[in-house]
């Protein structure tokens, strides 16, 4: 796809609405870490990360945080100590461990879920249904323009 002129004006109050969205993700996530029980922000990325997948690899969880395996695992470890993640060997090669979600971490799943939810509903509410499609449409483009090489 050929690549459009961009007006100075239009980049800057891009950047300015990136720095505000992002700032306001940020406070949603430490209001869920907070709520979820005190979680540091790797420790909850990692929850939500196992709750979409359901069972995980600890190297695809690696993968997924750009982090070192044995950073993971030391996050694991406290995840499975806090009863957040329960961790098991897999029966066909004992080298390869999953992780699932343990109760607590179910309930913090579904907390921030819920939270999500509320904050969609919230935000597509003050758009039109036609403006929502664009606005979906044009948020799920930024990464893949971003990960063009």
């Amino acid at each position: 796809m050929a690549k459009t002129a961009v007006k100075e004006e239009f980049i800057n109050r891009f950047i300015y609405a990136l720095f505000n969205l992002m700032t306001e993700m940020k406070k949603g996530m430490d209001n869920c870490c907070a709520m979820c029980g005190d979680l540091s922000e790797k420790e909850f990325m990692l929850i939500n990360y196992v709750g979409q997948k359901q069972s995980t690899k600890m190297s695809d969880l690696a993968n997924s945080l750009s982090a070192p395996l044995s950073t993971v695992t030391s996050i694991v470890d406290k995840l499975v100590e806090k009863k957040f993640l329960d961790r098991y060997h897999s029966n066909d090669d004992r080298r390869v461990v999953f992780v699932t979600l343990a109760s607590n971490g179910k309930q913090a799943f579904q907390t921030f879920m819920a939270q999500k939810q509320e904050i969609a509903k919230n935000v597509l509410s003050h758009f039109k249904s036609f403006d929502q499609e664009n606005l979906i449409k044009y948020l799920e483009k930024i990464p893949i323009v971003l990960s063009e090489k």
